[in-house]
């Protein structure tokens, strides 16, 4: 008996041996197989543009353009306080955020505009023809139609856009528009309290 449970005392511990080597190597193999499972769509999209991405660029370049030149208008044509912060406000947000497409487009064959859409345009000059505070009533109207509008834009980048830059850059825009939108509100509460 005494050599019986030797030579059990013997194998227990080869068998422990044998049974960690064991789980180490399934565990190897798991790993090596879950990491060969990856395909393509798990790595981030950064050199590819989809036509919804390239929708996007040039949609996005020409509402921030028409927003920079809204911006401007506010600064020339407006009156009251709120509508002159505001309108600083826009010019700087969306030349940073305009300055940065450019950058993610830089050395692709997406384009972007470098002008504002033909209804951007009609819009323009008839708040151009707009001084003081009836600029700053039909401006700010604007400007909340605008933003509405603009938030179609990024939320459709982040659903069907293809390149995952773009995708950030038009989730962190949507943010901008969103704090804009409600910016423009605040104004427009601040005109009504004035009587404008």
């Amino acid at each position: 008996m005494t050599t019986i449970n030797q030579t059990q005392t013997a194998k227990a511990p080869n068998f422990r041996k044998l049974r960690t080597s064991a789980a180490v190597m399934l565990s190897a193999i798991c790993l090596v197989g879950m990491t060969s499972c990856e395909d393509q769509n798990d790595d981030p999209i950064l050199t590819t543009y989809n036509q919804q991405d390239r929708n996007f660029a040039m949609a996005s370049s020409e509402n921030l353009n028409a927003q920079i030149d809204f911006g401007q208008l506010a600064l020339d044509n407006g009156e009251d306080d709120s509508v002159l912060e505001y309108g600083t406000m826009i010019v700087t947000e969306n030349t940073e955020s305009r300055t940065e497409l450019e950058g993610i487009v830089n050395g692709t064959d997406v384009e972007i505009s470098d002008g504002i859409s033909s209804a951007m345009k009609a819009k323009y000059d008839e708040l151009t023809a707009l001084s003081g505070e009836d600029f700053d009533m039909a401006f700010i109207d604007f400007q909340l139609e605008l933003l509405d509008n603009s938030r179609s834009i990024y939320e459709n980048e982040k659903d069907n856009g293809e390149n995952n830059t773009m995708k950030a850059f038009a989730d962190k825009t949507l943010g901008k528009v969103k704090d804009q939108r409600l910016d423009a509100a605040e104004v427009k509460a601040e005109l009504v309290l004035e009587g404008i």
